[in-house]
């Protein structure tokens, strides 16, 4: 038969469902008040707002044994955190990472740079588990929910747990020795050290000793998966008042401002980063077009490799604008070249609320990124004056450029008559960058250009060498000789054309060198000089 549970058998379920749970978070409580006052009592962790410790430890390395290291970190409330590590492998090299709120920035072997998402969200976790160390706030905040974890051994002893459970964050399991409720173990999923696997890390503490009334535990054995990944003796831990707003500092010479919209299209915005030198700043502006075959994607202005085209410029006191302007296959190369003239109108329009002199603007990019930079050096214009809109009004010139292997003729690339995107060309890719359409009032659809000699104009007219003229702005062009995608005529025959209009311009040939080489953050210094000459007045 069936059986049905009554309105008071429900009602009476939900009361023991509620009694149970309150049970549990009675129970959990009990297990943290007796932990905090194992650890100082509550007085003295809410007082704890900032650490800093130093530690000696070992791990293995991916090629087989051991590395021993040391470790300097810093925390304070709620959400700053600092790692530093040094290791000798051929010589020492340090490694620091840094969260600060919403922010997160590396500093790899003196090398400042960007600290990817993945990392950046592995300290915030550390953060965390920060916060939920001090215990007191479990028992204040109502961020938190806590229930109770069964009994285990750790190292032969027995502990109780609470599972702290908090929106926006993995659940942290925190173990208490059952005898003197002090910290035995932090368990939390996280990603392994390729970021590609979650793996279930678990840190154990031991040799505890009071510091500063506190009993701080100083020595640290991780496991992830169930396998030793490292050992830590903690040599030096202290709790200051406060630390030094410079201990959390954005180590990069500049001040950056992210996703600034510089114009809107088929219902997107097109952005910009702009990188203000923090001191020197002499009101000049270089405008760096953010593209690699035509392609651009917001994160490829924190590549490390790239990164050179951001910190030369403004080590020189230039104020760096990182455009991004439309990407194929969505967009095409009339489309990125329409972008940077709009972006420079402005940057130049704008030019008081950038501190930067709308007279001297200069472009520098590689590859793509040098086509889009000469397009603005030789066929930058005063604006329309027509337009409604005061930055459509305004002057797309530049007043220098300097690039690193440009395409520059599209229809004779390499030899005359050949196609950029022939069968067999380097380029031959990225050809959606010139897959041109137009819509087409009978079929209602964009259909692909069919008719060659109008396809040829179109080339023709994102051809940097078409433009040349004698008010086209100085330009320098650094090439290697055995490029397979860009062919070095490319850059002959434009800097032959400028020189014959009587426009200062200098090619640059890198010999055995192809498209990229790894002295090229040496060579930007080349590129800098050119605009110190000819943006200084």
């Amino acid at each position: 038969m069936k059986r049905r549970m009554t309105p008071l058998g429900i009602v009476l379920g939900l009361i023991v469902l509620a009694a149970s749970s309150a049970t549990a978070a009675e129970d959990a409580r009990t297990i943290l008040d007796k932990a905090i006052k194992a650890h100082g009592g509550e007085a003295k962790l809410s007082k704890l707002k900032t650490m800093t410790a130093k530690a000696k430890g070992k791990g293995p390395i991916h090629f087989g044994g051991e590395v021993a290291f040391t470790l300097e970190t810093s925390w304070q409330w709620p959400d700053r955190l600092k790692n530093a590590v040094t290791l000798t492998i051929v010589r020492p090299t340090t490694f620091i990472e840094t969260i600060c709120g919403d922010e997160g920035w590396c500093n790899y072997d003196g090398k400042a740079g960007p600290l990817d998402g993945a990392k950046q969200d592995e300290l915030r976790a550390q953060a965390h588990v920060h916060r939920l160390q001090l215990l007191t706030p479990l028992l204040q905040d109502n961020l938190y929910e806590l229930s109770v974890l069964d009994e285990i051994r750790i190292n032969d002893r027995p502990a109780v747990g609470v599972c702290v459970a908090c929106a926006g964050e993995r659940d942290v399991k925190l173990y208490f020795d059952a005898e003197t409720n002090l910290l035995a173990k932090i368990e939390r999923r996280t990603l392994n050290e390729t970021g590609l696997k979650e793996v279930v890390q678990e840190d154990l503490f031991s040799n505890y000793r009071e510091i500063d009334g506190v009993p701080t535990a100083t020595k640290l054995l991780r496991r992830r998966d169930g396998k030793k990944t490292l050992e830590l003796t903690f040599t030096d831990v202290r709790y200051p008042d406060q630390l030094d707003a410079a201990e959390f500092a954005d180590p990069h010479p500049y001040v950056r401002r992210c996703d600034v919209i510089y114009g809107r299209k088929a219902g997107a915005t097109l952005t910009m980063d702009v990188f203000t030198p923090k001191k020197g700043a002499k009101g000049i502006a270089v405008v760096y077009p953010v593209s690699g075959g035509w392609i651009t994607k917001q994160t490829m202005i924190d590549m490390p490799l790239l990164s050179f085209f951001i910190d030369e410029p403004v080590k020189r006191g230039y104020t760096l604008f990182a455009v991004c302007p439309g990407s194929q296959p969505t967009f095409t190369i009339p489309d990125a070249v329409a972008d940077v003239n709009l972006a420079v109108r402005y940057i130049r329009y704008h030019a008081r609320e950038f501190a930067i002199d709308p007279r001297r603007i200069g472009v520098l990019g590689a590859s793509s990124g040098g086509q889009l930079a000469l397009m603005l050096g030789v066929a930058g214009n005063e604006g329309d004056p027509r337009s409604n809109d005061a930055v459509e009004r305004t002057s797309s010139r530049v007043q220098a450029v300097s690039c690193f292997f440009p395409s520059t003729d599209f229809l004779n690339f390499g030899a005359k008559g050949k196609f950029v995107f022939a069968e067999d060309s380097g380029a031959a890719d990225f050809r959606a960058a010139l897959d041109l359409r137009e819509f087409d009032k009978r079929t209602k659809r964009l259909e692909r250009i069919s008719d060659q000699e109008k396809f040829e104009e179109l080339c023709r007219r994102v051809s940097p060498v078409t433009h040349v003229s004698p008010a086209a702005a100085p330009t320098l062009l650094i090439h290697g000789d055995a490029d397979k995608i860009v062919p070095l005529q490319q850059s002959e025959v434009m800097i032959a054309k400028l020189k014959e209009a009587g426009v200062p311009a200098e090619l640059v040939v890198k010999k055995g060198m192809g498209h990229g080489w790894n002295s090229m953050d040496r060579d930007m210094s080349k590129l800098l000089d050119w605009f110190d000459k000819y943006l200084k007045n």
